[in-house]
Parts: structure tokens; C-alpha cells; sequence
């Protein structure tokens, strides 16, 4: 089998993760619901996590991030904090755009026709009525990365939040809150953070306390006696039992993550998508969209003239090579790049992936 749909999940998981969803099974207890050996041991992996990525996302107090069960969960959360307009952009995924269009009240700024969200372009949208911006740091469709430090910047001077999709950078590209100024930070650990699905989380900076208004309520294993949902965090989003398991394995996955050297990651996915681009780019049959590889992480997205992209997706799925086909969640990205009616077959790349995979993928499609 050759797997190419990591945007969706990373395969194969690094044997340390597996390996630590086994351990989690034999010790779990449940994190803050006693002192005896599970719980406690529980307690101490949710932790680990917990400063792990604080540290991979330049995050000063490791207690400001909260577990949730995906990217998804955190942006309802994340949407749920400003009562202002929110600004947005077209590449969003439906993890944003579904939020906000049940709540009402917000903007969104048309991309540029290759995918391309331009930085002064949000910053010239911005308005006295702009309560907060929400940008994906990468698009799931295109693969672009987009430039939200300057962005963010620009958001910290006039006070209003900035609120950070990071479900497709997470892990390779590097993002550090301060120098950032991102005042949200939302990520799935299925991806390129290499845990398992059922895991993501929030990271919600000190001055939103007082916005801070969970969407679930119930127990946390703190002020058991109090009625009122706490809103100190990480409590404030961790009602209930969270995924002992799945953190464990999220931690292990930043482990793996971490013993790559800076950007090799990243350049990998880089080299092979450009590898791919230029492989396909000399069938006139076929359609590229997005931008520049050095520019974006390792999706490439195209069309083959003739062909449905899920019909290109089964066909490419009897050969036991795995890519995705149709809309990705992101309908107005598609209607930016031109693919409403089509959609796209996407191929998204891991570290796992090969350069004779790549060959053997492209002369398939070259070929039909």
C-alpha cells in the first residue's frame, strides 16, 4: 500500500506511539480523581503532554493548553469566545466556517485564485467592528502556508484576538506563540503531531480569562462542590474524563516529532511534492492547483481532465494507493480556486513517504 492522505491522518504511527497507547492500557487511572498509582500516573502523562507542547509551541505556562477530543472542538470553543465580528478568509475548513455561520455576525475575505490568503489584504479588512481574526495557518486543499506572525502582529496592536487553525502545521511547521501573537492556538494530534485520532487541543492566552465560556459543563475533578463549570484553565474545556490514552500517545508523538533536525520534516514533504508537480505538470490532461511547494506543506491537489476526482481516487484505491477525492470539507476554497464543482483528488504527504512512491503514484495517473 502507498498512503498518501496524511492531511486526513498520519500513517503509519510511530512505533513509540502504539507503544504508549499499550502502556496507557495496562496504567491508566483516571487524571485528577485520586492519589493511588493510575490516577496518579495519569495525572503525571497528562502533564508530560502538556509541557511537551507547550514547548514545541513556545508556550510559557504549560496549563494554558487544554485537552479536547479534535481541531473541531476547539474552534467551536474558540469561536464561542468572542462576541464581536469575526474575520475570517475562504480557505477555511467547515471546522470554522460551520461555527460561524450558526452563530452569524462575521466576514470573510475571498482568497486569491491560486489559494493565496495575502496578509495585507486580512489587515485591510480589519475594522472597528472586528472583534477577532481566525486564519488556518495552512490550507487542507491547496497546501498553502499563509502568514499569519504578520497578521498577528498587527491583531496584538489594536486588541483584537487572534485565533490560529493549525490543524495542517501542527508538528511541521514551526509556530511560536509570542512572536506569533496568536491569542488561540487550535490543533488536532492525529496529524502531523503523529498521535492518534480522538486527540487535539486549545491553547487560549491568559488575557482571554474573562472570556473564557466552556460549551460543555461537568465534572473536572476539582471544586467538586461548586454547581458552576470552572473557567480557570485547562478545566474550563476538560470536562469529563479526557483521553489518558490518546494525550500519552499525543506526547510521544511530539517525541518522535522532535528527534527530526528543524525543517527536515517540512523540506521532506517539500521535495516530494515538487517532485510530483513536475511529473504531472507536463499532461495537459491534468490541473494543479495552489501555489509554490517551498511555500506551502505537502498536499498537492489537481483534476485530470475526463475524470470525476473520487472516480480518480477509486481508481487510484483498487491499486492500494490511498488519496482523497471530492470537496475536503472546505467549500468556499474551492469555490476560490475554481474546483466548486469538482473538487479535487488530493495526495498529501508524510515523512514516511518515498521518492520511488511518488514516481510510481505519478506514472498511474500519467497513464490513465
Amino acid at each position: 500500500m502507498i498512503y498518501f492522505d496524511n492531511a486526513a491522518t498520519s500513517y503509519p504511527k510511530p512505533p513509540v506511539v502504539i507503544e504508549k497507547v499499550n502502556e496507557a492500557m495496562r496504567c491508566a487511572g483516571n487524571p485528577g480523581r485520586g492519589l493511588h498509582g493510575p490516577a496518579v500516573w495519569a495525572s503525571q502523562e497528562v502533564y508530560k503532554t502538556r509541557t511537551k507542547l507547550s514547548t514545541l509551541f513556545n508556550i510559557y505556562d504549560p496549563m494554558r493548553i487544554a485537552f479536547l477530543h479534535n481541531a473541531t472542538a476547539a474552534l467551536n470553543n474558540a469561536v464561542n469566545l468572542c462576541k464581536a465580528k469575526i474575520l475570517t478568509t475562504s480557505m477555511e475548513h467547515n471546522s470554522v466556517l460551520r461555527p460561524l455561520y450558526k452563530r452569524g455576525y462575521y466576514d470573510i475575505i475571498k482568497a486569491e485564485p491560486n489559494g493565496d490568503v495575502l496578509p495585507e489584504k486580512v489587515i485591510s479588512k480589519i475594522s472597528d467592528t472586528t472583534g477577532a481574526v481566525i486564519m488556518t495557518h495552512a490550507s487542507n486543499v491547496t497546501g498553502n502556508i499563509y502568514d499569519i506572525g504578520t497578521v498577528g502582529r498587527f491583531c496584538r496592536k489594536k486588541g483584537i484576538i487572534f485565533i490560529v487553525d493549525a490543524s495542517q502545521t501542527a508538528g511541521v511547521v514551526p509556530i511560536d506563540v509570542e512572536s506569533m501573537c496568536i491569542d488561540v492556538l487550535c490543533f488536532t494530534g492525529h496529524k502531523s503531531l503523529f498521535g492518534v485520532q480522538g486527540t487535539g487541543g486549545i491553547y487560549v492566552s491568559p488575557e482571554l480569562n474573562d472570556r473564557i465560556s466552556p460549551l460543555i459543563c461537568g465534572g473536572t475533578g476539582t471544586d467538586s462542590l461548586l454547581l458552576k463549570h470552572p473557567t480557570e484553565m485547562p478545566e474550563a474545556f476538560e470536562a469529563g474524563t479526557v483521553n489518558v490514552h490518546g494525550i500519552s500517545a499525543l506526547g510521544a508523538g511530539v517525541d518522535y516529532i522532535t528527534s527530526f533536525k528543524e525543517g527536515e520534516i517540512l523540506s521532506h514533504e517539500q521535495t516530494l511534492k515538487k517532485k510530483i508537480i513536475d511529473e504531472l505538470s507536463g499532461n495537459s490532461r491534468v490541473t494543479i492547483y495552489g501555489g509554490a511547494p517551498e511555500k506551502s506543506v505537502g498536499i498537492v491537489s489537481f483534476n485530470v481532465k475526463g475524470y470525476e476526482s473520487q472516480e480518480i481516487a477509486d481508481i487510484l484505491a483498487e491499486k492500494e494507493i490511498c488519496v482523497r477525492g471530492g470537496f475536503h470539507c472546505a467549500p468556499l476554497a474551492h469555490r476560490t480556486i475554481g474546483t466548486y464543482n469538482t473538487g479535487t483528488v488530493r495526495i498529501s504527504l508524510g515523512i514516511s513517504n518515498t521518492y520511488d512512491e511518488v514516481i510510481k503514484v505519478c506514472k498511474v495517473i500519467n497513464n490513465l
